[in-house]
């Protein structure tokens, strides 16, 4: 088993002061400009450090020896703090990245003061030395250290790679030079630990050496034979530097939230999730954004939705940061505002945003101007409400009795006569207010709980006339509208009847007249739809029941009795996704069959019914899609990934042509145990089919064989399985996650937002 040792200097270009270090006259000491001074010491205090009373005035050499005749053409540093610390996670493992010392210096030419930060070998992964960098970048934000979102590109770093067989420590270190982007340091710190790992497998040595990153090879190259890292050499004669006098009158404490704090904070005090909290406070200006807009009346979770969405949206395509765009928090807050009274709609919303961003025009002179202007109170709405609804008595009728196609007739009459100025939502729950209407729909889709016996034996999946009678018999005094959504037995499962599962759901939800909706299923895939639909629209505010039965109606009470329950917990409860089986109320996460007649749920301390995640609050737009664009997305989506079981004998070879030649995206394996498995280097190992995979950028989701959730922190198995890339699902099971995949599929726009989407959530369910 091999073990990475990784380390980084970092260097943090800061705005030009003139001249960093000026000399008395009289007594010829050393001074730091204050502005430079004051940066470096509260990112020194932000990353836990200890800041001496004095350091040594140097001069940084490189990584050679220079003669005293050389000394004037390098550049001066000053060690201002050391022993310092930053706390990441990554793959649900979290961690503690050392600081060994931060220094500011002047470098040969020019007058840009630099900050130095040299850390311990204490990343194993690019991707952490990835995040590490990107957290740095957010603090530099944070503490002004650049004028907004500059730092992005003021921060270079060296890295530092060895590999050694465990219990060894690396000592042959590797240096990557001038890694300028955060996503080549990733890719050439990974590159090279590669490199590395595939000499010593060969018996071959690895040299001290600086090596740079090609892009566009995809590699790291030989640049330079020994060198090591930089070296540092004191002043002739030697001087020092009083830091503790020189910061007696500056002031340096931190008077800012930091990052990590304003994260927790968002999600205590807001109430938005996780992934729309990071994204939120990735940039300052953005979080200075939406507190400026909350604060302004509008609501957090709308507010968060609709920057996450269209204004990043504008903001990208122009290229230009939201502190910098002409739409102000006002303008952006009285279009929330409107859209939260329900006084107007997504559409109009849009193109107000849009007028705003590209014009910095008031929302109120742009109704006028672009005649959008709309009538959304129901003080204004309800005479034309009333109205529609006497004219209508039988279409009303209909409506009353669960029938919802005359909803959006009667809608369109109101918009008809408000000359298409009403706002569609309001009027559908103004007409819903005044007839009093509230449905149960029970979806049917097949199985044993609606299956018949033929005669000669054989059971086939039956139709919705059965569960209608089932209802009928249950709950006379009840509104309830039966929908037929397929005929199949569960394990004939397609993506195009999922497709019309999700359709009939959303359109029940959207057309606001759901008290509840009740889904019949079959036992053997439940695990998976249960999941799927969680995932979609657990916070809905509409409660989705389904149930099943592992006999036939005609076998005695078990469908009947699920039934019922079904219908009972969907009348009672207020949102959220549950299932019915077997006298209990089961959570669709981690739901497994364990036999005939009993469900359980897998690694659930408490049950899960709702989850107000990013899937379901920031891509509502699943609204928007019909049966059809949902089946080839799921179509799509099932042939990108593969999943396979761990066993004594597996073969990576028999898999790796399905990576080699398809368009293969995700692979879910199950592991053994805690998250470990065979990675020796042997036919008989994972570790080829990793390695493939991520020269591939195939990702790989690891569940457990077993009722555990995944730990990659304690076996060496383990850790090496991690080490590859491998994105432990947490306590999720196969059947959790991949329902996770295939509603990511539907939700992300494109192929990075699924990555994000599916690597939060897996640290969601991972604590």
């Amino acid at each position: 088993m091999y073990q990475s040792f990784v380390y980084i200097e970092v260097r943090i270009q800061l705005p030009a002061v003139g001249e960093i270090f000026t000399t008395d006259k009289n007594s010829g000491k050393i001074a730091i400009h204050p502005d430079a001074l004051k940066k470096t010491v509260m990112l020194s205090k932000a990353l836990g450090c200890r800041i001496p009373p004095l350091a040594d005035i140097e001069r940084f050499v490189g990584s050679r020896k220079v003669s005293t005749d050389e000394e004037n053409d390098s550049c001066c540093s000053i060690k201002m703090a050391e022993d310092g610390f930053m706390k990441l996670s990554f793959h649900s493992r979290k961690k503690s990245i050392k600081i060994e010392q931060i220094r500011i210096e002047k470098p040969n030419h020019g007058s840009f003061p630099i900050i130095r930060i040299l850390t311990a070998p204490s990343f194993e992964l690019g991707e952490e030395v990835q995040i590490f960098l990107e957290e740095l970048r957010r603090l530099s934000q944070y503490l002004h250290l650049w004028e907004e979102n500059a730092a992005d590109s003021a921060i270079k770093c060296n890295a530092y790679v060895a590999l050694a067989l465990y219990p060894e420590k690396g000592t042959n270190f590797v240096k990557l030079r001038n890694l300028n982007s955060f996503n080549f340091a990733r890719k050439a710190v990974n590159e090279e630990l590669n490199r590395q790992e595939n000499m010593l497998s060969c018996g071959e040595k690895v040299q001290c050496e600086s090596r740079i990153w090609n892009e566009h090879k995809g590699c790291t190259e030989f640049f330079q034979g020994q060198d090591k890292e930089s070296v540092f050499e004191k002043l002739t004669p030697p001087q020092t530097f009083s830091i503790e006098k020189a910061l007696a009158f500056l002031p340096t404490n931190i008077d800012v939230e930091l990052p990590e704090d304003r994260r927790l904070r968002f999600k205590k005090q807001y109430g938005v999730s996780r992934l729309r909290a990071e994204f939120l406070c990735d940039y300052k200006d953005r979080a200075d954004f939406f507190e400026k807009v909350v604060a302004l009346g509008a609501k957090p979770l709308n507010t968060a939705h609709w920057i996450a969405s269209e204004l990043t949206r504008l903001l990208n395509k122009k290229n230009v940061s939201v502190s910098a765009s002409k739409i102000s928090e006002e303008s952006f807050a009285f279009i929330i505002k409107k859209l939260d009274s329900g006084e107007m709609h997504s559409a109009a919303a849009k193109t107000l945003i849009r007028a705003a961003f590209e014009t910095g025009t008031s929302p109120e002179k742009l109704i006028k101007s672009l005649n959008i202007s709309e009538i959304g109170t129901e003080k204004e709405l309800l005479p034309y409400v009333k109205k529609v609804i006497e004219e209508n008595p039988s279409l009303c009728k209909t409506l009353k009795n669960g029938e919802m196609p005359p909803l959006e007739f009667l809608t369109g009459l109101v918009m008809k006569d408000t000359k298409g100025k009403a706002v569609p939502q309001v009027v559908k729950s103004l007409i819903k207010k005044e007839l009093n209407i509230s449905v149960i729909y029970v979806i049917t889709t097949g199985g044993a709980i609606s299956a018949v016996q033929h005669a000669d034996g054989t059971v086939s999946s039956g139709d919705s006339s059965g569960i209608k009678e089932m209802v009928k018999r249950l709950a006379p005094e009840m509104p309830i509208q039966v929908i037929s959504a397929g005929q199949y037995f569960s394990e004939e499962l397609e993506p195009a009847n999922w497709a019309e599962l999700i359709s009939e759901v959303a359109s029940k939800i959207n057309a606001g007249t759901a008290n509840g909706i009740v889904i019949t299923h079959g036992t053997y895939t439940l695990s998976y739809t249960s999941a799927l639909l969680f995932w979609l629209f657990s916070d809905s505010g509409v409660p989705i029941v389904l149930t099943a039965s592992s006999s036939i109606p005609a076998e005695g009470t078990e469908a009947s009795d699920n039934l019922k329950l079904a219908l009972e917990t969907a009348e009672k409860e207020k949102g959220g996704v549950f299932v019915a089986f077997g006298g209990k109320i089961l959570s669709p996460l981690n739901l497994h069959f364990d036999k005939p007649g009993s469900f359980c749920n897998w690694n659930l301390e408490n049950p899960i019914f709702t989850e107000s995640g990013p899937i379901a609050s920031q891509f509502s737009g699943i609204s928007d899609l019909d049966k059809q664009v949902i089946s080839r997305l799921i179509t799509e989506a099932s042939g990108k990934m593969f999943m396979f079981r761990l066993y004594p004998g597996f073969r990576s070879d028999l898999f790796k042509n399905l990576i080699a030649y398809t368009k293969v995206h995700s692979v879910f394996i199950e592991l053994y145990g805690l998250g470990s498995g065979n990675m020796k280097n042997s036919d008989f190992s994972l570790k080829p089919l990793l390695l493939l995979g991520n020269q591939k950028e195939v990702r790989f989701y690891c569940t457990s064989q077993q009722k555990i959730s995944l730990d990659f922190s304690n076996l060496l198995t383990s850790h090496d399985v991690w080490r590859e890339g491998v994105v432990p699902m947490g306590y999720l099971t196969t059947e959790s996650a991949v329902s996770l995949y295939f509603a990511c599929a539907i939700c992300a726009d494109n192929s990075a937002e699924f990555d994000e989407l599916m690597e939060n959530y897996a640290s969601i369910y991972s604590a």
